[in-house]
């Protein structure tokens, strides 16, 4: 008898239990809940979540693949470090310093590491540090009370819910569902009185202080036939002018000429050599100046660890692929796949064109069967990386906006979290015809050296939400965002990011305590001036 009483008075406070939190349960049905939700599996995504666990508190990290790491565990395995000692500490300083461990890199400051190992690093940090992980869960919609966001519904069909979300994504997903100022493509030089914004003056490749002449057209010399692939009609838009133009789109390939672990570059499906044509008549151009291609032409000779190069694009006609940039971030799922697809297909076919076609020197082809992808990195993906490159996409209007003034200056802030370094580096913007040949509209590299970032640049408006910290996408200028944008700088605003959302009361993000907030970054190794 007295086991049955104990068990309904046990019922009815369950039941009681119930019926007090019914309706906050309610508004959360289906909803995976934690402290900080972090969206977004890139190096700054990383560290956010794992600073975020580290103060105690819940973190789920939601990544739209299957694989985390972003760049880094993509192909960029020489990181952009900084040549200067004492710009990254905390959590981007502990990943490389392990990487440094494990290869017994000789260099203090220019430390690589494969993309398998950065991906198994970050996975053992972060379960270490005791957070969730969720795969395939790619943004779908946010629901915000007031200006508060409350969930994140996925594409997947879960959904989650924190007090403080984290948009660490390159594309700035989250913070553009959550209805905020953003902005795509650059300002003009009038807006925030920058020198380097906006369109700049068209050029023909320079090389050797000798100016190479591409014809651009179909039929050489016939403007009547139409314009080579990739390259567009514009012409010189007026100097300094605003647009919606965005640096160019690569992937970061791993090759190496290690046969046993190398993939031959094959002929991917509808390969088309006319693709290639502005690269055949470059080099065409090249000899007709007397200048030579070095063989290491299409793959480069960024050698990091194991026998890999790290591929990137180089300034004229290689890997990466202009004018997508705009498409690309308004697009749907689908159109951003289509897109990615069509970046694969243009680099696999640039490697096969390399080794294959007769309008690339003898040398030049013989050195590229040397080489091929790497056998042991993206294993389930034929050797080529997971993660395009995006070098920009959306950027964020917040409570302060970085711009060149602040890089150049290296102003000083109250509010500063954390240090970026990088020369403004802007890849390709648009290539277009000049006086019937091929020009190309992009600057030269400006450098800036260590600078400040203070904590606004990564908050939205406080009037349009209030729990939301963007330390990817952040409230910067293009022509900013063209120093901001490396890896290494995204993993100390990332750190930042976490610690705020740490600490931020009732998830305001506005209502950090400042001082606590660098007191608490500085304790976990953050460097705050240079």
């Amino acid at each position: 008898m007295m086991y049955i009483v104990l068990q309904i008075k046990r019922a009815c406070f369950v039941l009681g239990l119930l019926l007090t939190f019914g309706s906050a349960q309610a508004a959360a049905a289906g909803c995976q809940r934690a402290d900080v939700v972090v969206y977004g599996g890139t190096p700054g995504g990383i560290t956010a979540a794992i600073q975020a666990a580290r103060l105690k508190k819940s973190v789920i990290l939601l990544e739209p693949t299957a694989h985390i790491g972003g760049l880094m565990s993509n192909g960029l395995t020489k990181t952009d470090a900084s040549p200067r000692k004492n710009v990254y500490g905390g959590i981007t300083a502990e990943f490389l310093a392990k990487a440094k461990a494990y290869y017994g890199t000789p260099d203090p400051i220019r430390i690589y590491f494969e993309s398998k190992w950065a991906e198994s690093t970050f996975n053992d940090m972060l379960a270490t540090a005791k957070v969730n992980v969720e795969f395939g869960q790619r943004i779908l919609k946010v629901t915000k009370v007031k200006a508060a966001l409350t969930e994140i519904a996925m594409v997947s069909g879960n959904a989650y819910c924190a007090t403080v979300f984290i948009d660490a994504s390159y594309e700035g997903d989250l913070m553009f569902k959550a209805a905020v100022d953003t902005v795509i493509g650059r300002e003009s030089r009038k807006k925030y009185g920058e020198t380097a914004a906006g369109v700049q003056k068209l050029a023909r490749p320079l090389v050797a202080n000798k100016q190479i002449l591409v014809d651009p057209y179909v039929i050489p010399g016939n403007s009547q036939s139409g314009l080579l692939p990739g390259v567009i009609g514009v012409g010189q838009k007026p100097l300094g002018s605003a647009d919606t133009s965005m640096m160019a789109f690569n992937y970061r390939l791993c090759v190496t000429d290690t046969a046993d672990n190398r993939i031959p570059f094959s002929k991917p499906d509808g390969y088309d050599p006319v693709q290639y044509e502005t690269t055949a008549r470059f080099f065409a151009a090249m000899q007709k100046a007397g200048l030579g291609i070095d063989e290491a032409y299409f793959v480069g000779r960024t050698l990091t660890v194991r026998n890999k190069l790290d591929v990137n694009s180089l300034r004229y006609f290689s890997t990466n692929v202009w004018h997508i940039g705009y498409d690309y971030t308004v697009g749907t799922e689908a159109v951003r796949e289509q897109i990615r697809a069509k970046v694969r297909n243009h680099i696999a076919g640039l490697m096969w064109f390399g080794q294959t076609d007769p309008r690339v020197p003898e040398s030049v082809r013989q050195y590229m069967t040397k080489f091929g992808y790497c056998a042991d990195e993206f294993t389930d993906n034929g050797g080529l990386p997971y993660q395009m490159y995006v070098r920009q996409a959306r950027r964020l209007i917040g409570q302060f906006v970085l711009t060149q003034k602040e890089l150049v200056k290296k102003t000083k802030y109250k509010d500063t979290i954390g240090l970026g370094f990088y020369p403004m580096d802007e890849h390709g913007m648009i290539r277009t015809v000049l006086n019937d040949y091929v020009a190309d509209e992009s600057r030269e590299s400006i450098g800036v050296g260590p600078y400040e970032i203070p904590y606004r640049a990564m908050l939205p408006k406080a009037a349009q939400v209030t729990n939301l910290i963007v330390p990817v996408a952040i409230s910067s200028s293009h022509a900013a965002f063209t120093s901001v944008r490396v890896e290494p700088t995204f993993m100390v605003l990332g750190q930042a990011a976490g610690a705020a959302a740490a600490l931020a009361p009732s998830g305001n993000v506005n209502k950090v305590n400042v001082n606590d907030l660098r007191k608490k970054l500085s304790a976990a190794g953050q460097i705050l001036k240079f």
